[in-house]
């Protein structure tokens, strides 16, 4: 289903009107999600680099054994001798070329932008082997650009904000994707089995979605933490060899990046019949989901979404047990650019924003913890939920 939000520009009229606003010729990008949010190109290696102009199509600038086949249209490419043996230096190379690009579309120094952190950046599709950026690479950067500009910062962090129908469409194929997984997970809820061996199968049923609808990139992270271990889901998500027993709740933390797009979900679920004050516990978190959830809509402040399920936690004298915001940005990275979803955050929902809803309950007394996660698009008048795809068994 594509959902179309008229207030929503298009990507290339977003960042023309960016660097209009500020008085940019150019901007450049290196970390995955700056890419793939200003040109819907993912990386394999981590070694790419766009510029982006006002007024001329953007110059993509990948190493010379950089996959090609995934490359969107409408890019020029030029190619750099990253992997060349006989290259000692290639970023020097590619920091020359980028720089004779600048000068051609007659861009000066002040007239250039760029972020030069590295912090808080998605992952490339070859994760396991980034590749070692050297320690002056965005020093040497830095020199094409203008000092760095906290005004303009906040400007362009906000581009990741508000979502294109395009984009919105790829954040429901993660999440569809995160279904299949899902299901993996509700399938191996029996005693016996260890969190690690749950956590396996959903990695697995992720990755074999590769080749399918289009996909050439599938990757999950599944956390999986059973009985008490669920309790320290508030503070951490990781899986152990723990097994799961008869009345456990088990909950997933699951990370999904499809082509570069991502999904953040939480489901738990019982092993067997629970006693009575840990289904409690389950039952409370799905309710406070889904107040918040029901809140959603545009004009609203983040705040109040927060207020709608902490208020439910609280009436059940658990306010203590949840510990954490109700929310955050997602789709070009797991924890995208922006507000959070919690007590004291006034700014105002808009159309085209996806967030996630995730409050949780988390009671180390009784040996459970619960925490249900949902993506949610902010519509034009209203809200649709991501992560429930008709026909999938990636029930709540």
């Amino acid at each position: 289903m594509s959902v179309n939000h008229e207030n929503v520009p298009p990507r290339t009229e977003q960042i023309r009107s960016f660097l209009e606003r500020h008085d940019l010729r150019a901007w450049i990008a290196w970390r995955p999600d700056e890419l793939l949010m200003l040109s819907r190109y993912f990386p394999f290696w981590g070694a790419s680099l766009l510029i982006c102009f006002v007024d001329a199509e953007p110059i993509l600038f990948v190493p010379q054994i950089e996959p090609r086949d995934h490359i969107p249209a409408g890019l020029r490419v030029q190619e750099y001798p990253w992997g060349d043996l006989k290259c000692s230096d290639p970023y020097s190379v590619l920091v020359s070329a980028v720089g004779a690009e600048l000068l051609k579309a007659g861009a000066n120094t002040e007239q250039v932008g760029m972020s030069v952190s590295v912090a808080r950046t998605s992952l490339p599709i070859q994760a396991a082997e980034q590749i070692p950026i050297p320690e002056g690479f965005a020093g040497q950067l830095s020199a094409l650009s203008a000092k760095p500009d906290a005004r303009r910062q906040a400007a362009f962090a906000e581009l990741y904000l508000r979502k294109t129908p395009e984009e919105i469409d790829a954040i429901r194929r993660a999440n569809r994707v995160a279904n299949v997984g899902l299901q993996a997970f509700f399938e191996n809820l029996q005693p016996g089995i260890a969190e690690t061996e749950v956590a396996a199968a959903v990695e697995s049923a992720i990755y074999r979605q590769i080749g399918i609808d289009d996909i050439f990139h599938s990757r999950g992270w599944a956390m999986v933490q059973a009985g008490p271990n669920s309790a320290l889901a508030g503070q951490f998500n990781r899986s152990t060899a723990r097994r799961l027993e008869n009345g456990d709740l088990v909950l997933i933390e699951l990370a999904t990046c499809v082509n570069g797009y991502w999904s953040d979900l939480t489901r738990t679920a019982p092993v067997g019949s629970p006693q009575p004050e840990v289904e409690q516990i389950l039952d409370v978190a799905m309710k406070a989901l889904q107040a918040a959830v029901n809140g959603i809509r545009p004009g609203v402040t983040a705040n109040h979404i927060d207020a709608l399920a902490r208020d439910i936690i609280a009436a059940q004298g658990l306010s203590s047990f949840f510990t954490h915001h109700t929310g955050h940005h997602v789709g070009f990275r797991y924890h995208d650019p922006g507000f959070l979803i919690l007590p004291g955050e006034s700014s105002k929902l808009e159309p085209g924003m996806v967030l996630t809803i995730e409050p949780g309950v988390y009671v180390p007394e009784r040996g459970c913890g619960a925490r249900i996660e949902d993506n949610v698009l902010v519509t034009e008048s209203g809200h649709e939920i991501l992560s429930r795809i008709e026909g999938s068994s990636g029930r709540r």
